[in-house]
């Protein structure tokens, strides 16, 4: 039964319990694809069909039926449904982290440096300074984030490189490694030689498992570097520009005027950023999470106010203390 429920695990990326099958979701079905490719199918188990025998023979198709997660009490929250439903695009989860960085820091950083300089009185010192951080934020944010995922696709890619090396030029530590981690799970010695003798057939099976289970190693989408900085860079120019604009649409000398507008749309914003940031990576219907995502939004508008705050202190203060700057 472990040697199922290992097989599960690995084939599938979570255990069954006895007697359920287990539905596969749209990444899971790409998964057992990709497997599929290498040799082994990962075809429907059910652990009351479990038998002593060989471990291929432990494998049975049976009716998919649906779990609690497919139920409508437990279905995702009606924000990621309707945003599905309305452009056709479903983000990753990477995505929506990528995106949330970068409007965290557009909303917050611009925020604070135009509130800082209005302490100066010109509008057109908020406009420029701001304009300026604004592009520089988007390309350092976004070359920074791109440059991030990079190196982590370089050490994926180290990573199996040795991995591999080790499965070639010595098995006994590779067979070492298994049954470590299968005695982790409670496997016993003849389960874990049945094991490790399944994966021995396949290199590139043998590789997976370790990267996956010792190294706990992903492979990342080779995508990935450019989206990452993309989404965080356009993240960051469409946060920033938010409490940019007000300064831009008042007269020369309205610098204030344009300041209390600012801080009237970004609290708003700051508040439904936070809202709807806690709802998309809630993993429960946003009507049981109301009150965790009305304290997102409560927290993400009380970091803005205190950055801009902390800001316009700053800069005024340097402003009495040294006069001559005004010049």
């Amino acid at each position: 039964m472990r040697v199922v429920l290992l097989k599960n695990l690995f084939a599938y990326g979570q255990p069954t319990g006895a007697g359920v099958t287990t539905k596969l979701s749209k990444a899971q079905l790409g998964h057992k694809a990709r497997h599929a490719e290498k040799g082994y199918d990962g075809s429907w188990v059910t652990t009351a069909s479990v038998s002593n025998g060989d471990i291929e023979s432990q494998e049975t198709s049976g009716q998919q039926t649906p779990t609690a997660s497919d139920t409508p009490q437990n279905s995702k929250s009606w924000l990621r449904r309707a945003w599905t439903a309305l452009t056709g695009f479903r983000p990753t989860p990477r995505m929506i982290s990528d995106a949330i960085i970068g409007l965290a820091d557009g909303m917050t950083v611009p925020f604070a440096l135009t509130a800082g300089l209005s302490s100066l009185g010109s509008t057109r010192i908020v406009q420029l300074g701001g304009v300026a951080e604004l592009v520089a934020g988007m390309i350092s944010m976004g070359v920074g984030g791109a440059l991030g995922a990079k190196a982590e696709s370089d050490g994926y890619k180290a990573k199996l490189a040795d991995t591999s090396k080790v499965v070639l030029e010595s098995t006994v530590e590779a067979v070492d490694i298994i049954h470590g981690i299968l005695k982790l799970y409670g496997f016993d010695q003849g389960q874990c030689n049945l094991v490790s003798d399944r994966l021995q057939q396949s290199s590139d099976q043998m590789v997976d498992f370790l990267l996956r289970f010792h190294y706990q190693e992903k492979e990342p989408d080779p995508s990935r570097p450019w989206s990452c900085g993309l989404t965080i860079g356009l993240g960051y120019a469409v946060g920033g520009l938010i409490p940019l604009i007000p300064y831009f649409c008042v007269g020369k000398h309205e610098v204030f005027l344009a300041l209390y507008i600012s801080i009237g749309v970004m609290c708003v914003t700051l508040f439904l950023f936070g809202y709807s940031k806690t709802v998309l990576l809630a993993e429960q219907d946003c009507d049981k999470s109301t009150w965790k995502a009305f304290k997102g939004g409560l927290w993400m508008m009380a970091l803005g106010g205190a950055s801009a705050a902390v800001a316009v202190g700053v800069v005024h203060g340097i402003n009495m203390a040294s006069p001559a700057l005004e010049h």
